[in-house]
């Protein structure tokens, strides 16, 4: 990227968060404090930091990836602002340590990516086991923790701290999927195997995720969250592989998987919640003021402070994207909805460009997981999709989503970089 190019993104993403804290401030009380000025510089030098990293060690990057994404953190950092003013300040210390863990990936993968496939067992375990693990106890104690959602909840003393890692998880089993289909699809088939014995190792790590994750169905009745996942690993596969009949199976287990949950009282509270959300009482209560919220923002909304965003139960995080609608209209949420689609485009030319086959597959692959992280939020909200309490990438309230977006995105970056080398 160009000097001129970098100066303009972090000055215009700065002023996005700076100006928006204004706005808040003026529409709430009818003057501007010193947050404005605070989050300005702040958040600037958090890009600044983040320039001055991708000029060192992967100057070669895609100028069309880092500015919408920035643009997406400022947004919820505005939007969290006025919603939690006493939230704003913690989620803007997640944003110092997102870019940090952006940062570290970039140093830290100077010499190359590939080195992430002679670890891709242990990523993929990992992420499994960050999904799943917070609802285990919940599932063998037989606790509803409906309100919890996918959130866990971490006591200590008299202090608890609030923490999402399926995002994380997802991140970590992404990459793991990538090196260990990508490796297979390298690695010449053992002597005496037929294709159809090397095709069913594929079809077996899409059935393993598919069982390892039917507690996340079982403890949360968040169908749209499994299914993405189930499905996300029969696209990894069929990245690597080209084997359609991957993504036959995964939809298969996914079908199956949806028809089982049925005799959960969860699940079938989520379907009921989806259906008729004005009839579901307290557990419809997130959907039917999304819908209301969305529905009084018209095309150009409230404007930001002038809305009722707070009536939205977890409008910080599960619902933020309501939120936005309400304050910002129509308009707002089609800019929103942009920004997604411009870092999703951006990756998917990322793996276009990339020659090698774990690069390739990777990108793809971390292209794919926000974009469809980002269409089960907005697909639940829309009720679309079954209603989900995942978080929406970058945008939403919570530490752990915010990190894990940024190590996806510093991922993408520095494969641009090493590919665009390599042309």
């Amino acid at each position: 990227m160009r000097l001129v190019t970098e100066a303009a993104w972090v000055a215009g993403s700065a002023a996005v968060a700076g100006l928006g804290v204004a706005l808040v401030d003026f529409g709430k009380t009818g003057q501007v404090s010193g947050a404005a000025g605070v989050v300005f510089l702040a958040f600037g030098c958090c890009l600044a930091g983040l320039v001055a990293a991708v000029r060192r060690w992967a100057p070669g990057t895609s100028s069309f990836l880092l500015w919408p994404t920035a643009l997406l953190v400022a947004l919820g950092l505005v939007e969290i602002y006025r919603i939690d003013p006493m939230g704003a300040p913690i989620q803007m210390w997640w944003v110092v340590a997102g870019v940090v863990a952006a940062i570290w990936v970039l140093a830290a993968f100077r010499l190359g990516v590939e080195r992430l496939m002679s670890v891709s067992y242990w990523l993929a375990a990992g992420g499994l086991c960050l999904i799943i693990l917070p609802f285990l106890p919940r599932l063998v104690d037989g606790n509803s923790g409906d309100a919890a959602g996918l959130w866990l909840t971490i006591g200590w003393g008299n202090v608890s701290f609030i923490a999402q890692p399926f995002g994380l998880g997802a991140v970590l089993l992404t990459v793991g999927l990538a090196g260990i289909h990508s490796r297979w699809a390298l690695d010449p088939p053992p002597a005496g195997a037929g294709s159809r014995l090397v095709s069913l190792r594929n079809h077996l790590v899409v059935a393993a995720v598919w069982v390892t994750t039917l507690p996340l169905l079982w403890a949360t009745g968040d169908l749209t969250a499994w299914a993405m996942l189930v499905v996300l690993s029969a696209t990894i596969a069929y990245a690597a592989a080209g084997d359609t009949r991957v993504v036959w199976t995964g939809l298969g287990l996914v079908g199956i998987g949806s028809v089982a949950g049925l005799t959960s009282s969860r699940v079938s509270q989520t379907l009921d919640v989806w259906l008729d959300p004005f009839s579901a009482g307290e557990a419809g209560a997130g959907l039917k003021e999304s819908l209301l919220a969305l529905g009084s923002g018209h095309l150009s909304g409230s404007g930001l402070g002038m809305g009722d965003p707070e009536l939205i139960p977890r409008a910080t995080s599960d619902w933020i994207l309501a939120a936005l609608g309400e304050e910002l209209g129509l308009a707002g949420t089609v800019a929103v909805i942009m920004l997604y689609g411009l870092v999703t485009a951006a990756g998917v030319g990322i793996a276009i460009a990339s020659r090698d086959l774990f690069c390739k597959v990777t990108a793809a692959s971390l292209s794919f997981l926000l974009c469809l992280m980002f269409l089960a939020g907005a697909g639940g909200l829309e009720r679309l999709l079954p209603p989900t309490n995942l978080g929406l990438p970058l945008l939403a309230y919570g530490g752990v989503p915010l990190v894990a977006g940024w190590l996806a995105i510093a991922l993408l970056v520095r494969i641009s970089h090493e590919e665009k080398g390599h042309l």
